[in-house]
């Protein structure tokens, strides 16, 4: 082969190598271009910028009406990056001043600020004074940056349904906690750009991308009916409630749904806590009672085996039954309250009277299984569904262990165990025409443009009697308010339906003497029911129609008032027959409450004293910031009117209240007022 050729040869070899090599570096080209482009950009903006949270505002709770419940307020934050701050070499003259101004120890602020952390929050929360004095010390690798903090403007009010946020604005119990996924919103960003080296660039650019706020959750709770009821629960546990003596109950709940959907309009539980310090609060007191705790529920779970009486149609309203003071069961008498028996009476009167012979009557006649399969219908032995974290099941008897005397104690509302919750559920089926509904407390969440994204649906759970059976119920339980146990809860003017209920109390498998969870169901207007109350009074020795029923009276009185429902032309003013021995007293002369938003604590009550009215007061400061009922309401002379205080004159913090009709039957207007009926509970 001559020297030419294999010279050519090599030269050809040479250039297949470097086109190859070229070949190779362009597809690797390619791919890194085309196919790792996007991913290696965001790595070197990674790298170039350095970004710093902000803290997107969290979503409003609000009652039905569109009132806050829950907001958030601007803050800022103090944050250190401390690569920046280590470059800086003035770790220690930075933690110095940072101590002065911050009041935290050098040794903390040090430990914060070296932390091998991209970012680290040295005091969240500050104050503007103090945010504007970090900016002016231009302290190198330390910033302020936006932040939020949770503000519950009608502090106590609804806490045990509202909950509360942490510090980092993250929902911990309560709606905050169930909602948090719709409250909390995106956060956003400033992205700063620095060179390699870690300094950032003079004249860098600056990113702001914006956060996003939360969603809107508006509840069921209406806020003033929630207020009516904190008003009532204020009065027992400060022993003000009608005939307490000036003793406290240990825990109080009041319960109001609407029954027709299942809506719940106010769920009020004491010993409570305002949200805005729950820390200072013992854990005890954030403990919503009415759907985390269980109870005997006494005589108002009779509702409940009245209903599968008159559905199983093995009684009827005008059959006799002869109480002789106690019904035997195996050998044990289950004994009524009253010694002696209330004789010759029709199962209308069983139910007015409260006989307990009578209810056991209702259960042995339908039998463990029939009895058993309305307590599950109901929905006792299991969860409601209630969007609160920790409901109770209740414990029901084991079915298969029951005796014949289980079914009798079972049938007036001993032996099984239910929440406040589920026995509402079940009152509210009797009183809508017989189905169970889930009982809601979010009503529909609202996007921060206004648009609802997501509606209230009403939730059938099944139907449990029909409506014949729940008409013909409440009409009965009517009876019992106008000429029973009930009276107490009386309204001239509207018809209202209820139940009283004493249980005593179980402690070493023995009940205590003197100790009863009073309490007392109802619903109105009977014929068409708009409100469904449970009040359940734990620790009172005194029975539900006593205790409990004038606190639904009142509840209720003041509700259908707000609700614009006026006194109907066939409601009774008056209680058919008193009880034997007891007589009713006077009506008592109606009253204008003045009005004393804005006025210092001790003229305000030397005004409403002088006008004939009690005092109570909520909350510490200086001046009466609302009060209820509001300036200018009519209502029974000698009433007690409950003044929020504050620090600042005309705020109120409760919303409007309802006003007078001119046009109320005259016949019944000089009644509207709250009336207490005096009765015996059975």
């Amino acid at each position: 082969m001559s020297p030419l050729v294999s010279m050519r040869k090599r030269i050809a070899f040479l250039f297949l190598c470097v086109s190859a090599f070229l070949v190779v570096l362009i597809v690797r080209l390619a791919v890194v271009q085309l196919g790792q482009g996007q991913e290696l950009a965001k790595k070197a903006a990674e790298t170039h910028f350095r970004g710093v949270p902000v803290a997107p505002k969290r979503g409003n709770i609000e009652d039905r009406q569109g009132n806050v419940l829950a907001t958030s307020v601007s803050s800022e934050t103090v944050y250190a990056i401390p690569a920046e701050v280590r470059q800086s070499g003035r770790t220690a003259e930075i933690a110095q001043k940072l101590s002065q101004v911050l009041g935290k120890s050098v040794d903390e602020i040090t430990q914060r600020i070296t932390k091998r952390s991209a970012l680290e929050y040295v005091q969240k929360r500050v104050s503007p004074e103090v945010a504007q004095t970090v900016r002016a010390l231009n302290l190198p690798g330390v910033g302020i940056t936006e932040d939020s903090q949770r503000y519950y403007p009608n502090g106590p009010l609804a806490s045990h349904i509202i909950g509360f946020a942490g510090i980092d604005s993250q929902g911990l119990e309560g709606i905050e906690l169930t909602r948090d996924s719709e409250l909390k919103g995106t956060p956003g960003s400033v992205e700063v750009e620095f060179s390699a080296n870690g300094t950032e660039l003079p004249e860098a650019n600056r990113l702001y991308f914006a956060p996003k706020s939360g969603n809107t959750v508006r509840l069921t709770i209406d806020k003033n009916i929630q207020a009516f009821a904190e008003r009532e629960l204020q009065k027992l546990m400060s022993g003000q409630g009608e005939n307490m003596n000036g003793q406290s109950p240990k825990t109080a709940s009041i319960l109001v749904m609407d029954p027709r959907t299942g809506e719940m309009l106010a769920l009020a539980t004491l010993p409570s806590f305002d949200p805005n310090h729950y820390q200072d609060f013992d854990q005890a007191t954030r403990r919503n009672i009415a759907i985390q705790n269980g109870y005997e529920p006494g005589s108002t779970f009779k509702i409940v085996t009245l209903a599968a009486a008159l559905e199983e149609k093995k009684i009827k309203p005008e059959e006799h039954y002869f109480d002789r003071g106690f019904y035997t069961v195996l050998g044990k008498n289950v004994r009524c309250w009253k010694a002696g028996g209330h004789g010759d009476q029709t199962f209308v009167q069983v139910a007015e009277n409260s006989c307990n012979p009578g209810f056991v009557e209702m259960g042995q006649r339908l039998g463990i299984d029939a009895f058993y399969k309305y307590l599950r219908d109901f929905g006792f032995g299991q969860k409601t569904g209630i969007e609160m974290s920790g409901e109770a099941l209740g414990i029901l008897a084991n079915k298969k262990r029951a005796t014949a005397l289980d079914l009798a104690t079972m049938s007036i509302g001993q032996t099984n165990n239910v929440t406040a919750i589920q026995l509402l559920s079940a009152v509210a089926a009797v009183a809508n025409g017989g189905t169970l509904l889930k009982p809601q407390l979010v009503k529909e969440i609202v996007s921060p443009s206004g648009k609802v994204v997501v509606p209230f649906k009403k939730e059938a759970v099944r139907r449990v009697i029909s409506e014949s059976t729940s008409k013909l119920e409440r009409e009965i339980l009517e009876a019992v308010v106008t000429n029973g146990t009930g009276r107490r809860a009386f309204l001239p003017g509207y018809r209202v339906a209820g139940k009283t209920g004493t249980a005593q109390k179980v402690a070493n498998g023995a009940y205590i003497q003197g100790d009863y969870v009073a309490s007392f169901a109802a619903f109105a207007p009977a014929d068409n029911p708009k409100l469904a109350i449970l009040a359940v009074i734990d620790g009172v020795p005194f029975y539900g129609g006593a205790v409990a029923a004038p606190v639904v009276q009142a509840v209720m009185l003041d509700s259908l008032k707000y609700l614009g429902l006026k006194p109907s032309l066939d409601a009774p003013l008056t209680p058919s027959k008193p009880l034997p021995g007891l007589e009713f007293p006077p009506v008592k002369k109606a009253a204008t409450v003045p009005s004393v938003l804005g006025l210092p604590l001790a003229q305000a009550e030397k005004s409403l004293t002088q006008a004939g009215f009690k005092v109570m007061t909520e909350g510490t400061g200086v001046n009466v910031v609302d009060q209820i009922p509001h300036g200018d309401a009519t209502v029974e002379a000698g009433s007690t009117v409950l003044l929020y205080l504050g620090q600042e004159a005309g705020i109120s913090a409760l919303g409007p209240w309802w006003e007078e009709e001119d046009e109320d039957i005259e016949a019944i207007k000089a009644l509207q007022g709250r009336i207490p009926i005096s009765a015996v509970q059975g």
